[in-house]
Formats: structure tokens, sequence, C-alpha cells
């Protein structure tokens, strides 16, 4: 049923690339910020005559969200970052322009309070890229990559994840040959500088498989990569014949090597796809991803394994015993609150080409490995593409799109444990603390036209990869300046009594500050300083292992 709390206010939509529709998109943005604030679950975002949805959803660190969406129409695509309060209402927006396009597909918290995103780009008429964007705690571009495939015009980066050091783990499909390597994880630096690359479950390491594709990568409690999506496997009963659709997953080590890949159900003949991950506290794993019948419908399917990559058990619970009102369909996600569960996905009306979204609330019999439903929600307007999240005081974010006359909206409902729209959360919050320039974050565009293509890929040798970690690089903006300068630095979680100093061209220290380790960045005011360059060096435990010059004007 259609939520009588819909009440959306529509401007122009930008049906051009040009400067001045850009300040008319601006505007609309602005004025959508300004007249959400009354609107109860679920909240709706969007413009007239144009396709917008998003396809992941975060809560972040001042307990916000973050949508990370797109729009398209006949004429235009682009990227959509939206920043909402704790109850959905709209702080700021981004939009990711280039003279291409480009999409997102996720986006992750970073430990400085910035954000990681990832989807694929087009430039200057090139091929499209997998790309990674690093925005600071205040929404700016801090660098952007696009890595250009030897072998492929389509390709795009899938998930994004940081972990405790820094580094920056990305999964890529359709980044080099085709069947054999189709999927790839990229171990970046902080700084977007590869590691290294590696491709898995290739066909040349397992000639029964065919192009493998991910899903979703899950960073497990051993700090290993775990991949799950699908793969083409042959039946072990007939080599060389036909190649199925099978769930896939796939252990990497922090190092980058294939521990073990999992084509799931061979010789159950279970045929489908493994769409996401939850890892039990005994360290075992159940993939959640859809079971492909001989009948009309997919049916949901859950999976166990443990961290070995053995089979345990598996269930298919058909859409029949989760409710009478739908056929057929599969969930996307599975997340765990206390003792009970939760999923959600893309199911289908009966005689009825609306594919609604459900979500179920789930008891699972631990011993038998039996998920039973207890409640349903069904947003019967709403569709693909589609997340469910969970957010620090375990509540339910449901993000998917509302479909109404040839318009696609972006939907956001926060949920409580009996799956019933949450209450509004009364008081004052304070947003974006960690961003420490004034003005900021505000709506508006962020350009990639001059984002770094990387055509060639130099993994360093452990050497230089460990000597590199000895240094902190050190860079500056904005440069010049005249009021204020910031400074970001790389590699200081692997150093101690770090310090910041600042010298001008006389050799004279004009600034200093403590640096902890870990901190990514730090700034000061140089409005009064003297006009003429100056020099910005990190020490470590009283070494000089960074430097740059910047100008004041």
């Amino acid at each position: 049923m259609k939520s009588t709390t819909r009440s959306k206010q529509h401007g122009v939509s930008p049906y051009g690339v040009s400067w001045p529709i850009k300040t008319i998109v601006f505007l609309v943005i602005t004025l959508h910020s300004l007249l959400s604030f009354s609107q109860t679950w679920p909240k709706y975002y969007g413009e007239p005559n144009r396709h917008d949805y998003s396809r992941d959803n975060i809560e972040t660190y001042d307990k916000g969200n973050l949508i990370c969406g797109g729009y398209f129409n006949d004429d235009f695509s682009g990227a959509w970052l939206i920043k909402t309060d704790i109850n959905g209402d709209t702080l700021w927006e981004k939009i990711l322009d280039c003279d291409g396009y480009n999409y997102l597909n996720a986006v992750h918290q970073t430990m400085d309070g910035g954000l990681l995103a990832c989807g694929a780009i087009q430039l200057n008429q090139s091929n499209q890229m997998p790309f990674i964007i690093k925005l600071n705690s205040c929404g700016e571009k801090m660098w952007c990559k696009a890595f250009a495939s030897n072998f492929q015009d389509n390709a795009w980066a899938q998930s994004i994840k940081e972990i405790s050091s820094g580094e920056i783990v990305v999964l890529v499909n359709w980044w080099g040959e085709a069947p054999e390597e189709t999927v790839h994880l990229f171990k970046l630096n902080p700084y977007g500088d590869v590691l290294w690359q590696e491709p898995y479950c290739t066909g040349y390491e397992h000639p029964e498989a065919a192009i493998p594709y991910g899903r979703s990568i899950m960073i497990t409690s051993q700090k290993e990569y775990l991949i799950s999506g699908d793969v083409y496997w042959e039946d072990p009963w007939n080599p060389g014949g036909a190649k199925p659709l099978r769930p896939l997953f796939a252990l990497v080590d922090s190092l980058g090597n294939e521990k073990w890949v999992l084509p799931f159900g061979l010789t159950d003949t279970i045929h489908g796809t493994g769409d996401n991950l939850l890892e039990l506290g005994n360290g075992d794993f159940v993939g959640v991803g859809s079971y492909w019948t001989n009948q009309v419908y997919v049916e949901p399917l859950f999976m166990k394994f443990d961290a070995d990559g053995n089979e345990l058990d598996y269930q298919i619970l058909y859409t029949s015993e989760i409710t009478p009102d739908l056929v057929g369909g599969s969930y996307s996600y599975l997340k765990s609150i206390g003792t009970d569960y939760y999923s959600g996905g893309i199911f289908g009306f009966p005689e009825d080409d609306v594919n609604p979204v459900l979500e179920t609330k789930l008891e699972l019999d631990v011993l038998n490995f039996v998920f039973t439903p207890l409640a349903n929600k069904i947003h019967e307007e709403n569709g693909y593409p589609y997340t469910l999240g969970k957010t620090t005081d375990n509540k339910l974010l449901s993000n998917s799109t509302f479909q109404e006359s040839g318009n696609w909206d972006i939907s956001l409902s926060k949920l409580n444990l009996d799956l019933e729209y949450d209450t509004l959360y009364p008081g004052t919050y304070t947003y974006d603390s960690l961003c420490t320039e004034a003005g900021l974050p505000q709506s508006g565009f962020i350009f990639l036209d001059d984002c770094d293509i990387i055509t060639g890929i130099d993994v360093p040798s452990p050497e230089e990869y460990y000597a590199h970690l000895r240094t902190i690089p050190i860079s500056v903006y904005p440069n010049p300046t005249s009021e204020n300068v910031n400074f970001a630095m790389e590699n200081t979680q692997h150093h101690n009594d770090i310090t910041l100093r600042c010298f001008n061209l006389m050799g004279n220290q004009v600034f200093k500050t403590p640096v902890a380790t870990g901190q990514t960045e730090c700034s000061t005011v140089v409005q009064g300083w003297p006009q003429g360059m100056y020099v910005a060096v990190v020490y470590s435990n009283g070494f000089p292992v960074g430097e740059c010059k910047f100008v004041v004007q």
C-alpha cells in the first residue's frame, strides 16, 4: 500500500550539462533539502521525468545516513550522493559530473570521517572503467582513480571496504580476460595507489569454471576477504558438458592469495546465485541468494559453509512458506540482530508485472539450519535496486526504488524489529563534526574529468612496499592558499611520535603540531603569514620522513 506520508516537492530537472543548467540543479536540490523536513518514514528523493535510484546506503559515524544514488533518462546520467540526518531529512547532496557518464555501486565510511565510493566511469569517449573516489570529512574530493582495462570496455567496481590499516579493498568485475578472468580484487593504499590486483576463480586455475561474477565482498573476523557471487561451473559427472550457473564463494588472504573457491551445491544440483554473506559467531558463514528452479520463478536460498570452504547445509525457503501474497523471488541481504534474523529482496505478485520488496523477520534453528518466517513487510510499489542495512541502535534501513507513472524515486525507510516504520528521533544532533572547515559540507557538484586514469598497473615489490611504509607522504591543499591550509598524510598508522612542522625559506619554524598515530589530516590558519614559499616536514621519532612545499599568497 502506498504510504500516506508521501509528500514530495519537485523542482526543475537538469536536461543538460551546461553551467546554467547545473546552477538550476543546485538550486533544486537545495530547495528539496529545505522542504523535506516535515515528512515521516518513508522518505523520497528524486526529480520528475527521470529515473532516480540507490544502490547502497550506510549509517555514518554521526548517526546520519548516506545514500549512494544515481539518476538517468534519455539525455544524461550520473551519480548522486545524499547525506541525511537520523530522520532521513537531507543535509547536503553531491552530484558527480563528467563529460561522459558515471555511476556508483557502493559507498563506505572511512576511519577519518571521509567516504569511499566505487562504480564505473566513461571519460573523454573512453571505454567504461572501474573508478574509486575518496572524499574527505567535508565531502570534498581528495582523489579519484579510474583503471583502464586492456581486455574489456565495460568493467566496473562492485564493492569497496576500508580495512583497519587504512588500506582499501575493491571488488572489480569484467576487468580481465573473458571468460577466464572476470573477477578481481584490487588492494590500494589510502591514496588510491595499487598495492596488488589479482583475479579469482579463473578458468586457468579452475577449468570447470567460466565467467565468474562478484556481487559483494566481506572482511571476515580473520581479516581475510570473502567474495560472494556466481559462476558457470560444469556438473562433476559431465566433464566438458554444459556449465550451469552456481552460487560462488571464494576466500582470499590479506596478501591476495586465493585460499579456496566454493561453487556451492555441485552434488545437490543447486543452480542459482550467491548475493551476500553473514558470518556466524562460531566462524561459519551463511550465504543468501537465489535458487533457480525448473519453474518460472526463482526462490530464496540460504547456504551454510565453514571457514575452510566446506559445505555444511542449505535451505530453499519457498515463497509459499513465507507469504501467500507473493510468488517467487529471492533475498539479497541477511542481517542478525540479537537472536533474530532479517532478510530482504525482490519478489513477485501473482499475474502482475510488479516486483515488490519483501522483508522478513526470521528465526533460525541452528542445529537443523532451518529459517522460519515470523513476520513480513511488503513494499508494494517499491522495487529494484534495493539494499537493506542495519544501524548501530539495531534498526533496519530499507532503501529501494519507488516506481510511479514512469518515474523512479529513491525511497528510504527506517524499520524497528517488528518491521514497522520507526518513530522519528527527537532532539538535536551534531552532524559532520569531523569537518573543521567553516561552511562545509555544502551541496554542489564534484567534477570527475580530472580523475587519474591508470593505464598500466605497476605492482610494487615487497621491498618497495615496506620501504614506502617507512615514509609519511604528505600533500597540501589548497595550494596556493591565503587563509587555511590542509595537510594530508599517508602511513601514519605505521608510525609513532609524529610531529608536523612548517618552515619558511630562511629555515625558521612558523608552525608545529603533534600528529596522532593513524591521523591522516590536520590544518592551520595561514592568514597573516608573510607571502612566499613554505616547506612542511613531518617527523617520526625525531627523524624527517616526508615533506612538501606550498605557497602562501
